[in-house]
C-alpha cells in the first residue's frame, strides 16, 4: 500500500467517523467465590428492564407538486413517493439477570435449588437527568454547531438480600450509578449521530450493567461469609 493511498484511508477515517472525547470508566469490582469446599444455594429475583428498538414502516404518498409553465401559468405534477417511519418497540429483557446469574455461577454457588437460603433481589429505576445536564447537553450541541453530542443517564438501584426461610431482609443496599460521554466528529449532525455513546439503549445498559457488577459484588461477599 503506498503512501498515498494510507493518507487518502486516514482523511476518509477522519471525515466521516466519531470520536470519544471522554466518557465514565466502568467500576472495577471483584466478586467472591463460595470459598473452598463450602456451599451454599441461592435464587435472584427482579433485575427488571425494558429495551427501546425502533421498528421501520414503509409506505408511499402522493404529493403534488406545482410546475410553472410560462410566466403566469401554474400546473401541478403529481407524484408518489416511498416514505419511511420508525416505530419505538419496548420489549422487556433479561440480559441483567442472566448477568448475575452468570456471577453467581462463576463464583461456585448454588441456583435452582428447591430450598434456597438466601434470595438476591435487585430493583432499577431512572434514568435521571438533571435540568443543569440537559441544558449542558444543548449547550454542547449549540456551541460547537452540531459536531459534538454529550451523553448523561444516572440510574439507582436497590438491592436487598432475604433469609428464604424467615422472609427477613438480611442486608439491604442502595446504589447510584451516572454515565457521562462527550463526543466529536467533523460532519456536523451526522457525525456525532453515528455514535452510540449518547445513545439511550446504550447508556441504559452501561448503567445497569455496572449497576449489577456493584449489587452482585457486596452479593458475594456476603454470601461467601455466610457459607458452610
Amino acid at each position: 500500500m503506498n503512501k498515498n493511498t494510507i493518507i487518502s484511508a486516514a482523511c476518509a477515517v477522519l471525515l466521516t467517523g466519531c470520536f470519544t472525547v471522554s466518557e465514565t470508566p466502568f467500576p472495577d469490582v471483584v466478586q467472591s467465590s463460595v470459598g473452598a469446599g463450602k456451599d451454599l444455594s441461592v435464587q435472584l429475583s427482579g433485575f427488571e428492564a425494558s429495551v427501546t428498538s425502533y421498528l421501520p414502516v414503509y409506505g408511499y404518498e402522493t404529493i403534488h407538486m406545482p410546475v410553472f409553465r410560462g410566466r403566469h401559468r401554474r400546473c401541478y405534477h403529481t407524484a408518489t413517493i416511498a416514505r419511511e417511519t420508525y416505530v419505538p418497540q419496548v420489549e422487556n429483557t433479561t440480559i441483567y439477570i442472566d448477568r448475575a446469574v452468570d456471577v453467581l455461577e462463576k463464583c461456585g454457588f448454588t441456583l435452582n435449588n428447591a430450598a434456597p437460603k438466601y434470595r438476591i433481589d435487585v430493583s432499577f429505576s431512572g434514568p435521571f437527568v438533571s435540568n443543569s445536564e440537559s441544558a449542558a447537553m444543548l449547550a454542547w450541541t449549540l456551541f460547537s454547531l452540531f459536531t459534538a453530542d454529550y451523553g448523561v443517564q444516572t440510574w439507582s438501584a436497590r438491592m436487598k438480600i432475604y433469609d428464604v426461610a424467615t422472609g427477613k431482609v438480611v442486608l439491604f443496599k442502595d446504589y447510584t450509578q451516572k454515565y457521562e460521554s462527550y463526543v466529536w466528529g467533523p460532519i456536523p449532525i451526522f457525525s456525532p449521530g453515528g455514535s452510540e455513546k449518547s445513545n439511550h439503549n446504550f447508556m441504559q445498559n452501561w448503567c445497569l450493567s455496572a449497576l449489577t457488577e456493584l449489587a452482585m459484588a457486596d452479593a458475594t461477599a456476603f454470601l461467601h461469609s455466610h457459607a458452610k
